[in-house]
């Protein structure tokens, strides 16, 4: 409660809380804290002064007229979507991370990720368009939730070994099919 009325950068540093549950979650299965559940911590703290910024560019006027210190009421419309801008540059390639070089995902995630990323890009570059667009940063703000929770739910399924057969069925098959196609050209 301090920060958040205190500092301009309290998200930044409230998503850090924000971010621990899934490290404990990490570490109550697996006994450990891998790279993978650090970059798992640091995907939410990226990915937190995105979601919270929009929703404060929609209702600036209500964290004003309380006197929350919120980027958007001290720095402007237009600053806080720049920074909105610069987190969703290095949220999108760090959640593919995972991939590569952690290989703490495959396939599926890596190509629904790159999707889902490319969508929240779109939106954080509309806002960065038109920063004073209620209905853009409300728009981001909502997708931003369906983002985290997909991202969740890929890495999850990805995660299965079902899926994981698959994935490797499929690649190993594609892997054949270049090699095929190449064998014909040469």
């Amino acid at each position: 409660h301090w920060l958040k009325r205190h500092s301009v950068q309290n998200i930044v540093i409230g998503g850090a809380a924000g971010a621990i549950p899934p490290l404990v979650g990490w570490a109550a299965v697996t006994g450990e804290l891998s790279w993978a559940a650090w970059l798992l911590f640091a995907i939410i703290v990226i990915w937190t002064p995105p979601h919270f910024w929009a929703l404060a560019i929609y209702i600036r006027d209500e964290y004003k007229e309380v006197g929350v210190p919120m980027l958007p009421v001290i720095e402007g419309n237009e600053e806080t979507a720049k920074q909105i801008w610069v987190y969703s540059l290095i949220l999108i390639p760090m959640t593919l991370l995972l991939v590569y070089p952690l290989h703490a995902s495959g396939a599926l995630y890596a190509v629904l990720a790159t999707l889902l990323g490319g969508v929240f890009l779109q939106k954080a570059w509309l806002l960065l368009k038109e920063p004073s667009n209620r209905d853009v940063a409300r728009s981001l703000f909502k997708y931003s939730i369906y983002y985290m929770m997909l991202l969740c739910l890929v890495m999850v399924i990805d995660s299965l070994p079902f899926t994981r057969g698959i994935t490797t069925a499929v690649a190993d098959n594609f892997q054949t099919l270049i090699s095929s196609a190449m064998a014909v050209l040469s």
